[in-house]
């Protein structure tokens, strides 16, 4: 069987990722169209590279897939499998490539390893109204809109602006300053419903955040999430795009193949979407092993984010992100504790 990454593009795709060994990453792409080969690190952001071990040699995997924008991808419904096997021709027979992996990123500073930062990443799942029959965790994921508009202005009030994951990792690596009231918004599976009750309020304040999308819902058109449209619009708008994997299955306890699938899969959608590498992930319920962390390195990304709470960062901890819950049963003074903490005046 053969990897497939679910993969929407500027152009109709069937890629090909070539594989060396079993012990890293390295995307090998052909141009494809007007597909841009742009990528965060193009603004200066730095990479979180680690200063004290190299990674192994490339991999080599298979990947194939066939699409034109906004259709369903996968070329089967087996789960697949590392292979060396050719290549099949695709549906159109053309070769094209979702944007390759950019030059090697900055070494972090020689402070980079004892630097913490302090920054509040906020988890959002659902804006929305709250519906009749939502269930306790349904009512914990789901932060009216009333109540989101009230929090954003909380934090307009107050001075506090929005940055991104690869803001922070500017600051973590390279010390580079943040403002003094700053805070990351994060909506985990991009619900649709963020068009109506997110973009709106945040607009005005000149705020954007961070969009974790489940990208196979998205190729099948799910009416809940985001459509691919939609999502390449925030981009544009300076939103950033991440993946949630495809599928949002539990990584913690698989196996590498089904990791991988889920994990690579993911970003490379995105990235045939957007037009650059995304460089965080959202690990699904929070939940990751050893393996999810390693494979996060192998592929090159800058972080990943989980549900556990905290709000100090740091180099080594980079995989390993916590973030501040929004929780919908909370009042307004709850969600300032969560942001402020241990801030002082």
């Amino acid at each position: 069987m053969k990897h497939q990454a679910a993969v929407g593009t500027r152009c109709r795709t069937g890629y090909v990722v070539l594989a060396m060994g079993l012990a890293a990453i390295a995307l090998s792409a052909v141009a494809c169209g007007s597909a841009s080969a742009s990528d965060p690190a193009s603004t200066g952001s730095p990479a979180p590279a680690d200063a004290t071990a190299s990674l192994p040699p490339p991999i080599v995997y298979t990947f194939v897939a066939s699409t034109t924008r906004g259709q369903g991808t996968d070329l089967a419904t087996a789960e697949p499998s590392v292979t060396t096997a050719a290549v099949p021709a695709t549906a159109t027979g053309q070769a094209t490539a979702v944007p390759s992996q950019p030059a090697a990123e900055p070494t972090p500073d020689g402070q980079a390893a004892a630097r913490q930062v302090r920054l509040p990443i906020l988890m959002y799942h659902y804006v929305e109204p709250l519906a009749a029959n939502a269930d306790i965790l349904r009512v914990g994921l789901t932060v009216k809109p009333d109540a989101f508009a009230a929090q954003m202005a909380y934090l307009h009030q107050h001075g506090y602006v929005t940055v991104s994951l690869y803001d922070l990792m500017d600051a973590i690596t390279l010390g580079r300053p943040l403002p003094a009231r700053a805070v990351v918004l994060t909506f985990d599976d991009g619900y649709r419903t963020l068009m109506d009750n997110v973009v709106p309020v945040l607009q005005p304040y000149g705020y954007t955040g961070t969009v974790f999308v489940i990208t196979q819902f998205m190729d099948d058109g799910m009416p809940q999430y985001l459509t691919w449209p939609q999502a390449e619009s925030l981009y544009a708008q300076g939103w950033k795009i991440e993946p949630h994997t495809k599928t949002h299955e539990n990584l913690a306890g698989r196996g590498r193949d089904f990791q991988l699938y889920e994990m690579l899969g993911s970003v490379q959608t995105v990235a045939a979407h957007i037009g650059t590498t995304p460089r965080f992930i959202a690990y699904p319920s929070g939940k990751y092993d050893g393996l999810t962390l390693e494979l996060t390195r192998e592929m090159n990304l800058w972080g990943g984010v989980t549900v556990d709470f905290g709000r100090v960062h740091g180099f080594a901890d980079r995989y390993k992100l916590t973030r501040v819950r929004i929780d919908g049963n909370g009042a307004l003074q709850d969600f300032i504790n969560g942001v402020e903490g241990d801030l002082k005046p």
